[in-house]
């Protein structure tokens, strides 16, 4: 029998208190890794993506025509706010595609239609210099929209969405619908001086109906469809939960870190942990435990020899053993109590 081996790993509670050594290492990381996920959980709280630009004005002005088509003159106050690249046009949402442009701001150089597969129009209002950050531009189209007087159960009615920006806030909003006292009623917010007015202020992806409706209005119609909001959306919070899942994702990975890490402190303090502590290599002295079963193998060997020559009987000795240390286990949790139990107990079945 090597008595050096014997004594170097010796794992008497005495031993073990004096040959603890406090994993500094490992506090520091875990101290690195809670600060981390701080800043993560302060990144999901103060994220908040800025948009390309900002409209400080939209105004529309509403004025229906005897044959029911609309004359909508739309009015930006438009701010580009990102330094990257430079603003030369936007694109304006239109209703349907039976509408002609009437007339523009001399601002804008061209006017480019589109309609697209799904229905959806738009115009795209090219200007005649590049627009930098924080410069403003205010710009006008006029258009002239069919297809839009609607009638069911003998009321006539307009339900009219202005054109709204999944990617730009509204500082300040204000429609107007002109009434010369014909409109029988509207969802409007109040009316002066022969408007009806809706105004207010939008976020990213928000959008406001006006509704006027009329007692009779001499005109073709067309059939009622609802408007649909399925392309209406604030690609600001998209971007936003994105970005809030990679922090919640770095969260749980950091969380996972500091869980062994904790485990090597909690091992230090009471020489085992809660990952390591149970048939698996456990920590002690503060350090992975690797010569635990080849120190009990020692010893046992040293027990079954003095035992075998004494009594001429080793199974009661192994089972005293066994028991030995499942009382010791109940009792104070020593380091290594619950891996010696279930060697000794599986040693003595293999005997048997």
């Amino acid at each position: 029998m090597d008595k050096k081996n014997d004594v170097k790993y010796d794992f008497s509670d005495k031993t073990i208190k004096r040959r603890r050594t406090f994993p500094k290492g490992k506090v520091i990381l875990l101290t690195i890794l809670i600060i981390l996920q701080a800043l993560c959980v302060l990144g999901i709280v103060l994220y908040r993506p800025k948009p390309q630009d900002i409209i400080d004005k939209y105004e529309i002005y509403v004025t229906p025509k005897d044959d029911g088509t609309l004359d909508i003159e739309y009015k930006l106050t438009w701010t580009p706010l990102d330094e990257s690249e430079p603003l030369t046009f936007v694109y304006l949402g239109i209703a349907n595609p039976n509408y002609t442009v009437l007339s523009h701001s001399s601002n804008i150089t061209r006017v480019e239609c589109y309609d697209d597969s799904e229905g959806e129009c738009h115009v795209d209002l090219h200007f005649g210099k590049k627009l930098y950050k924080n410069d403003t531009i205010e710009f006008s189209v006029t258009i002239n929209q069919k297809s839009m007087l609607c009638e069911r159960d003998g009321e006539y009615f307009y339900e009219f969405v202005p054109g709204w920006f999944n990617s730009t806030p509204i500082s300040s909003y204000t429609f107007y619908w002109k009434d010369d006292g014909s409109v029988k009623s509207s969802n409007s917010d109040y009316y002066v001086d022969g408007w009806q007015v809706w105004s207010g202020s939008m976020d990213a992806g928000e959008y406001r109906m006006m509704r006027a409706s009329y007692d009779s209005f001499d005109a073709p119609t067309v059939e009622y469809k609802p408007f649909y909001d399925g392309s209406v959306h604030n690609d600001l919070e998209s971007e936003r939960f994105g970005i809030v899942m990679v922090f919640i994702v770095l969260i749980i990975v950091l969380f996972i870190f500091e869980v062994f890490c904790f485990d090597t402190v909690v091992s230090y303090h009471r020489g085992r942990g809660f990952i390591y502590g149970y048939g698996h290599p456990m920590y002690i002295y503060g350090r992975p435990n690797r010569h635990y079963r080849r120190a009990q193998e020692i010893h046992n060997g040293q027990n079954h020899t003095h035992t075998g020559a004494g009594h001429g009987h080793t199974g009661h000795s192994g089972c005293a053993c066994a028991c030995a240390c499942a009382c010791a286990c109940a009792g104070g949790g020593r380091a290594g109590c619950s891996q010696k139990d279930t060697y000794k107990s599986q040693k003595t079945m293999n005997h048997e």
